[in-house]
């Protein structure tokens, strides 16, 4: 079976996983498509990691981590992503949907690459010494949007929940 017959075999059970990207995109086989993977996921942590800094650099400045995302995410900068993680980030519940020491595997995989490849990655270096101290801190089962209790930490204060709804964009809009 080819890798296109495998996709076109597969698609129709991936509905059963929710509507998390627009679609499926073939990228290549085998080497290629784990490099798209791994790329992702250096994104991830990167976004992630900038995401939990904007957010700890609002909440010093007096606005609260729920307005500040709120209006983050009706932003044209708000993504399907951010809106995900803002309840997280509000409320700190972090029951984990990806670990840091998962995240930080593919940030290796991805410089690793980028090494190989003659593509210097130097956000994704800052970003991968910055998780490895949160890991170094213990958060390693916990969701890696716990990168935002290590900011508030780096940035002299703790965090607390805030206890507020908030949206994760995963509902259905109604029309």
């Amino acid at each position: 079976m080819t890798d296109t017959q495998a996709g076109s075999t597969s698609r129709p059970n991936l509905g059963r996983f929710g509507t998390f990207g627009r679609g499926v995109t073939y990228v290549g086989e085998g080497e290629a498509a784990r490099l798209v993977k791994i790329a992702h996921n250096v994104f991830l942590g990167v976004v992630i990691q900038s995401l939990a800094e904007i957010t700890v650099l609002a909440e010093r400045g007096g606005v609260s981590r729920a307005a500040f995302l709120q209006f983050l995410n009706e932003s044209v900068m708000g993504s399907a992503f951010s809106r995900y993680k803002s309840p997280a980030l509000v409320n700190l519940d972090f029951h984990p949907t990806f670990t840091t020491v998962l995240l930080r595997k593919d940030l290796q995989l991805g410089l690793s690459a980028g090494k190989e490849l003659g593509v210097p990655m130097p956000l994704a270096a800052a970003t991968d010494m910055l998780i490895a101290q949160a890991i170094g801190a213990g958060y390693t089962s916990e969701d890696f949007a716990t990168l935002v209790l290590e900011q508030a930490r780096r940035s002299g204060y703790g965090i607390e929940s805030e206890n507020t709804p908030v949206d994760d964009g995963l509902a259905p809009e109604e029309a």
